[in-house]
């Protein structure tokens, strides 16, 4: 029986309960790839895909002037380690608010062409944050496509420091098994003190190695623009600066990691030679976190991974209305729809950790 769930009519509900069970048998109700196209042009027919102009102008705007806010903010505030903490904490969340906005202009949901996105999304990561965003795209896009297949996602195990396989933690000795056992506890810091210089490092490695031409070139320059934009307050704030900019890494990526952890920790994962289709995979591996405004703020719009990751390039304003249309597609189908608390989901993630760390 399908209940019908908050802000979707009657006739929606209908129409939804119909198009998936149109292609749900009961031996295939987990595995038919037509169910992607009807669950698709039922998104597209409530119009979720049109670009939404006016809702990344304000957020942006507002993000940038929030930004230029704190970095204003640094210049005044008073000596001392406590305001030091509070600039450091300001100017990271700031920062990765004009962040996410680059990830979404490289999922192509900001403007309808490639141009403008690729512009915004050099502005915001590889200048902003000194990530080259051509490498940036290329890792994030085998993540969409090979999402919790072990060996192939490289966002799964965090370039290998964790392991969420048994088999992989049968097979280790040593000091490597003994940091596996407690990388539920080793997990924050490590996220927090290196998840800025990964990027980095293989952003630059990218633009050196795999890029060709101008494309090369443009990529180096507004990597050294950022790095000596960065640099330039220490002109003025001298060995203070260091202590605020590397104290606004720290933050900035403990926020991102805990943003990312739930999206697909402790969902289930494959081998490669695994066979699932599109909806399937995307469900069945992501996790979304309860929505409401400040959720909403905070994990900016990620916090819906199933809609996002079933449709990347969806403005993410539209994921709030998504959703209803999304799970109650995947209940008439028999699909698990993962919908956590935030403590219910870093509960799952440190737990998925903790539990394959001891081999349990």
């Amino acid at each position: 029986m399908l209940t019908m769930p908050s802000g979707l009519s009657e006739d929606a509900a209908r129409s939804v309960t119909d198009a998936a069970s149109a292609t749900a048998m009961p031996s295939e109700a987990a595995d038919s790839p037509q169910a992607y196209f009807q669950l698709r042009q039922l998104i597209m027919d409530a119009g979720l895909m049109d670009r939404r102009y006016g809702y990344y102008l304000a957020r942006g705007l507002a993000s940038l002037a929030l930004f230029l806010g704190a970095l204003g903010f640094v210049f005044v505030l008073p000596p001392g380690w406590v305001w030091t903490v509070v600039a450091a904490i300001l100017l990271a969340f700031t920062t990765n608010q004009l962040g996410v906005i680059g990830h979404d202009a490289g999922h192509l949901a900001v403007f309808r062409r490639e141009r403008p996105n690729w512009a915004l999304g050099h502005l915001c990561l590889s200048v902003l944050l000194g990530v080259s965003f051509w490498s940036w795209r290329d890792h994030h896009n085998q993540h969409h496509v090979l999402t919790n297949i072990q060996d192939e996602d490289p966002d799964l195990e965090f370039g290998g420091v964790f392991t969420l396989s048994e088999q992989k933690v049968a097979a280790q000795r040593g000091v490597r098994r003994w940091f596996t056992r407690y990388q539920a506890w080793f997990f924050v810091p490590i996220v927090m003190l290196t998840l800025d210089w990964g990027f980095r490092v293989g952003g630059w490695r990218y633009a050196l190695v795999e890029l060709r031409g101008w494309r090369r070139v443009n990529q180096v320059l507004l990597l050294l623009l950022s790095i000596a934009l960065w640099a330039s307050p220490a002109l003025v704030l001298g060995w203070r600066w260091l202590a605020i900019y590397v104290g606004a890494q720290w933050v900035g990526n403990l926020y991102l990691g805990m943003v990312f952890a739930p999206n697909h920790k402790g969902m289930p994962t494959w081998t490669s030679g695994r066979k699932l289709s599109f909806l399937d995979r995307q469900v069945l591996s992501s996790c979304n976190v309860k929505s409401g405004p400040i959720a909403d703020y905070v994990f900016s719009g990620l916090n819906y991974q199933i809609e996002h990751h079933l449709f990347p390039s969806m403005p993410r304003v539209n994921f709030c209305r998504a959703q209803p249309i999304v799970r109650e597609f995947c209940r008439a189908r028999g699909l698990p729809y993962e919908d956590l608390s935030v403590l219910g989901a870093y509960r799952q993630v440190f737990g998925a950790l903790n539990q394959c760390g001891q081999g349990r």
